[in-house]
């Protein structure tokens, strides 16, 4: 296989997994993939190399925090953050012992656990969430009129 021929593969490729993610990351690759086999006519394979590299690095350095701004992507707030001290509505039965419970708080489904083993919550009561330990969330029950 030519060089050229590998370097516009892999910058094809570049631009397929650019197409199919939602950042803006591959693109800059996909550019020094390009250059690389422009490159390839005239030069070795560490040359390549080393022009896939720059081309690469230097389009992200320069260019990311421009497309950044441009898109005015926030990075969202972990969900631990968002969820503490929220309140749920519980989607199944609460019941420690036997190990099951599932709430719905911001419209994700979490694995939850009642903060006290004797206190079974019926599903579509509201609690709010405590805490997250792992994967689930140790909710208190809310009663009538507030929380208990």
């Amino acid at each position: 296989m030519e060089p050229y021929i590998f370097w516009l593969i892999l910058g094809v490729v570049l631009v397929v997994a650019e197409i199919l993610t939602p950042t803006f990351f591959f693109f800059w690759f996909a550019l020094g993939a390009f250059a690389a086999a422009g490159v390839s006519f005239v030069s070795g394979t560490i040359v390549q190399i080393i022009t896939f590299m720059c081309v690469s690095g230097v389009l992200v350095l320069l260019t990311r925090p421009l497309a950044k701004k441009l898109t005015k992507s926030e990075p969202r707030k972990i969900h631990i953050d968002e969820i503490i001290g929220k309140e749920a509505i519980v989607i199944e039965t609460i019941d420690n012992k036997q190990g099951k419970g599932l709430v719905k708080v911001n419209g994700e489904i979490w694995r939850a656990y009642s903060d006290s083993d004797d206190v079974t919550i019926e599903q579509g009561q509201k609690v709010t969430i405590l805490k997250v330990e792992g994967a689930h969330v140790v909710v208190h029950k809310i009663e009538r009129g507030g929380e208990a």
